[in-house]
């Protein structure tokens, strides 16, 4: 059904979670944990995957780290890490309802990390 999501009783299209992780433990580095984590994800929110994930570990210098994205029928969750910094940025949009706490929880659960922080953005 399009416009699913109800927010102060109006019916929006989707919600979009970003998070940004700081100082996260040794398995931000790790594709093969990375492709664990977001398959989880999607069954810990209630979404449906669409093919499997991809996930790369590209760049220079500074800004090596992973890329990683999978499709759910309902949109779309991608993930963004540096390796040297130990950081993430996990985007998770989807035009079905799903808890950010419960997005918050998956990352500290397999990351480990010391700071947290997310912002949620409802597309009317």
């Amino acid at each position: 059904m399009y416009k699913r999501i109800m927010h102060e009783g109006k019916a929006c299209y989707g919600k979009h979670v970003l998070v940004h992780m700081e100082r996260c433990n040794e398995n931000i580095l790790s594709i093969e944990v990375v492709k664990d984590f977001i398959t989880k994800l999607v069954k810990d929110i209630d979404m449906v995957a669409f093919g499997e994930c991809h996930c790369y570990r590209f760049g220079d210098g500074e800004e090596i780290g992973l890329s990683a994205v999978q499709l759910i029928y309902t949109s779309s969750i991608t993930l963004h890490t540096n390796d040297l910094h130990r950081e993430g940025y996990l985007d998770v949009f989807s035009c079905k309802d799903f808890s950010e706490e419960q997005v918050k929880q998956s990352i500290i659960d397999v990351f480990g990390p010391e700071n947290v922080q997310y912002q949620v953005i409802i597309r009317e």
